[in-house]
């Protein structure tokens, strides 16, 4: 009898939801079939786990360090002016690798901040008002097992810190932090429930794959201990039983013991025709490597990251090059830049901006590094490409000369000063105020107008009319 009728049973004092369809007879969907008992639990792992496959495992290392390093090795860009001005400053700090450390801990752990030391009261709220050339004095990157958060705002949804801490406290310290003075990174996304139980703080990246990365470890192993007795020798001795009995087990090892030497220094064994006989046995290791392969999948699939990252191997197939996957790696990489990362670094920039600069222009903006560069005939492409693209924006009106070498001075293609670009802009509002090279007034013609073509020019005339 087949129904496909959902049903609720109870099963030790839960409430358990069955598969829609159920067999009485070939027990599908009933107490006997073996799938209505599977379930999925909780898995908790310690910080002292995490951290011990960190250090000790380079796959977990890797899982934890690659996709950051890879989205911040190039770093950024500003536009305007005052680029130079601000990539000083991050030199200054080592904004890049005190973030890279922030997000790293965040994977390892689900969650890290970076604080800001900029001189004023860390206890109240961060005055970006206050903050002057200079101000920002040091990064300290701080993992989420350094500080406490205390007092959540539960209340006002309107507040940037929302279902957030409102203060944190320093682990066997006294000094309450602002959540302003913190750039806060969390780790995996969590339910609102188990983000709660976590005090705010996200999942690690790495307790997620701790499990498939104990069966991957555990296999490499197993396979190397197997490699050890790959061949087994094995030595009949006839009276055996009773030679063991009447202690004689000592003369039997060492007996054997001299065999085995013997066997290894000269490739020659000696046994007694009569009474011993010799066999070695071989283990099969065929389908070990599919099993290790099909491991190592599972494994990059649970850590975001495909084979060739995440095991440093080349493409398998046949013509296959890899580049599939490293576009589909770089795309996922794009996304981690473009969403929380520039949040990070735009609430970061409200700081560092106005420590490098003293004030904060409102047109500054930065772009992401491209993450991989490009062969020398891809560059020269693109180079082609930007160049036709900017003469017919010149042409079209849409840009100036200067704005198209502000960009080129930023992709550090050619050496252009900025001397030789403000001296572009002058001639630029020159032209604008119509005032020529001499500070005269420019006559009105139109690109490829001779003088001799405009009507009433006398002295044009005159050159046209031949002289007897």
């Amino acid at each position: 009898m087949t129904t496909s009728k959902p049903r609720i049973q109870i099963q030790a004092g839960k409430v358990v939801s069955t598969d829609s369809l159920s067999n009485m007879v070939a027990n599908i969907g009933t107490n006997r079939d073996k799938r209505t008992h599977n379930v999925f639990g909780f898995e908790f792992v310690n910080q002292i786990e995490l951290e011990a496959a960190y250090q000790s495992n380079w796959i977990a290392r890797r899982i934890v360090d690659k996709p950051n390093e890879d989205a911040l090795r190039e770093w950024r860009t500003f536009n305007g002016k005052q680029a130079k001005d601000i990539a000083n400053e991050e030199r200054r700090l080592g904004v890049q690798q005190a973030y890279l450390d922030t997000c790293c801990w965040a994977d390892l752990y689900g969650g890290a901040a970076l604080l800001m030391v900029t001189g004023q009261d860390l206890s109240t709220p961060l005055d970006l008002n206050k903050v002057k050339k200079g101000d920002l004095k040091n990064l300290v990157v701080l993992d989420r097992w350094d500080i406490q958060p205390t007092e959540f705002n539960l209340t006002d949804p309107l507040k940037p810190n929302w279902m957030l801490p409102e203060y944190y406290m320093m682990v066997n310290g006294e000094q309450r932090i602002h959540y302003s003075h913190i750039i806060r990174r969390t780790g995996a996304r969590l339910p609102r429930r188990m983000r709660m139980f976590e005090q705010g703080w996200g999942d690690s990246r790495l307790r997620r794959c701790m499990s498939d990365l104990r069966d991957v470890v555990a296999t490499k192993g197993g396979i190397a201990s197997l490699v050890l007795e790959a061949n087994v020798d094995t030595v009949s001795v006839k009276g055996l039983q009773g030679a063991l009995a009447s202690a004689q087990c000592d003369k039997i090892t060492e007996r054997y013991r001299l065999f085995g030497m013997m066997k290894s220094l000269v490739n020659l064994g000696l046994l007694d025709a009569d009474n011993e006989t010799y066999e070695r046995n071989s283990i099969s290791f065929s389908g070990l490597s599919q099993i290790m392969e099909q491991f190592m999948v599972w494994t990059a699939g649970a850590a975001e990251m495909p084979v060739t990252e995440l095991w440093g191997q080349s493409a398998s197939g046949l013509s296959a090059t890899g580049e599939g996957d490293r576009k589909t790696y770089e795309g996922t990489i794009k996304g981690k830049q473009d969403g929380q990362m520039r949040l990070d670094l735009e609430a970061l920039d409200q700081v560092l901006i106005r420590s490098a600069l003293g004030d904060y222009p409102a047109d500054l903006e930065f772009e992401w590094k491209p993450l991989s560069l490009p062969t020398g005939t891809e560059q020269a492409q693109e180079d082609l490409a930007d160049a036709q693209a900017d003469a017919m924006s010149i042409e079209a009106g849409v840009i100036r000369p200067s704005h198209a070498m502000r960009r080129i001075q930023s992709k550090g293609t050619y050496a252009i000063t900025d001397e030789q670009i403000a001296a572009q802009e002058k001639i630029e509002k020159d032209q604008d105020n119509g005032i020529g090279d001499d500070g005269e007034g420019l006559p009105g013609f139109s690109l490829g107008e001779t003088e001799g073509d405009k009507p009433g020019d006398a002295g044009a005339a005159e050159k046209e009319t031949p002289r007897p």
